[in-house]
């Protein structure tokens, strides 16, 4: 059977094609590479939902030149329309160490290109991504790369995240559920988003895979006391379009649910399985 990957959607195709046409025409930095992550690499991408997300090498830092070319490039792409193109610049040599916290590199969200501040997506995660689940479109493969993909910098940084990012996040949401009443509605998205998230984080916990947000609810799915499923498998008709809104009560068992996940992730570890039962 054929390892081939099968061809890039059109649309996403389409978006590549002009930004590479703009790298060249806007004077654009040297690629040395160009690599898809994400929705298009873990085969969740959703039209008119996903954006295109990718990791760009250098031969070495942007100077200024290149980095007004950059902004430039995204400028004329968020103009076109389409799925926002988003992702970071960085230099070769960096991804053959481990990634550093709060490195300033140029990266683009929400399709507008940002410099001179910290970039949250230089992280084990992305390594881990680039070296095992990417999509070259240019340079080398990424098992030359010489990528410093650890298994225990990715632990601690899910673990990490998990803390610092998504329990307050929670927090936030159940402040602002307590001001529902039980005819409220709320927006499926918001749950997807939290639901899915933690769980694709407990996924890798557990496996040592990046993994879309879809892969990451049916995994839980598996190890989940009966009680908590429903929430996930709202979240995940929400992911499909099926689901807008979800009552106060049923975005309340989604935040439980993932207060219960991000409670579990200690015992969560690679090749082990999650705790199934409500008291662990």
């Amino acid at each position: 059977m054929s390892s081939r990957r099968p061809p890039l959607r059109v649309d996403v195709a389409r978006i590549v094609d002009r930004f590479l046409g703009l790298m060249a025409s806007e004077g654009g930095p040297k690629l040395r590479g160009l690599y898809l992550v994400g929705s298009v690499a873990l085969g969740d991408f959703r039209p008119g939902r996903s954006d295109i997300d990718f990791v760009a090498l250098l031969d070495g830092p942007a100077d200024e030149a290149e980095t007004e070319a950059l902004a430039r490039v995204h400028a004329a792409l968020a103009r076109a329309g389409g799925p926002h193109f988003d992702g970071l610049y960085l230099p070769i040599d960096a991804v053959r160490h481990p990634p550093e916290p709060d490195a300033v590199v140029p990266f683009s969200v929400d399709g507008q290109l940002r410099t001179g501040e910290p970039c949250r997506e230089v992280n084990p995660s992305i390594w881990r991504c680039l070296s095992r689940t990417s999509r070259p479109i240019l340079g080398a493969a990424p098992a030359a790369l010489n990528i410093a993909d650890d298994d225990a910098r990715l632990h601690a940084y899910c673990r990490a995240n998990l803390e610092a990012h998504w329990r307050p996040w929670l927090a936030r949401h159940e402040t602002a559920l307590a001001g529902k009443t039980p005819d409220d509605t709320c927006d499926a998205a918001a749950l997807e988003w939290g639901v899915l998230g933690v769980s694709r984080i407990l996924c890798t916990l557990a496996t040592g895979r990046i993994v879309s947000k879809r892969e990451g609810g049916r995994f839980v799915l598996d190890h989940l006391p009966e009680a908590h499923q429903p929430a996930v498998w709202d979240a995940l008709d929400a992911r499909d379009g099926a689901l807008e809104r979800v009552s106060s009560a049923e975005m309340r068992a989604g935040l439980d649910t993932m207060r219960f996940l991000i409670d579990g992730a200690p015992r969560y570890q690679a090749g082990a399985h999650a705790p199934t039962s409500a008291d662990r």
